[in-house]
Order: C-alpha cells, then sequence, then structure tokens
C-alpha cells in the first residue's frame, strides 16, 4: 500500500472516530446539566485533538 492510499484510510477511520463521538454525545449536549455540556464538548474536542495529531505524526513519519 502505498503513502496516499495509507494515508487516505488513515483519515477516514478518523473521520468515523470523531463522527462517532459527536454522536454519542449530541445527546448530552442537548439535554442535560451545564457541567454534563461541558464534558461532552471536552470529549469532542479531545477526540478531534488526538486524531489531527495522529494524522500530522503519521504523515511526517512516511515521509
Amino acid at each position: 500500500m502505498d503513502k496516499r492510499t495509507a494515508f487516505i484510510y488513515r483519515l477516514l477511520f478518523g473521520v468515523v472516530l470523531i463522527g462517532a463521538s459527536i454522536f454519542l454525545s449530541f445527546r448530552y449536549l442537548i439535554k442535560g446539566p451545564p457541567f454534563i455540556k461541558v464534558l461532552a464538548l471536552a470529549l469532542i474536542l479531545g477526540v478531534s485533538y488526538l486524531v489531527v495529531d495522529y494524522l500530522k505524526r503519521k504523515s511526517k513519519a512516511d515521509e
């Protein structure tokens, strides 16, 4: 598998992970106390940061 195809698969997997975290925490963003809403937003931001960081590290390592 060449570098471009591997990056596309990693990117798609990252998009699925971010989408799943948004889907799972969306219920808590609509209903729930403010503390839970903050935790749900932190979950979305944390997962997004980790996925982007992983993609950047892997793309640098492949070069």
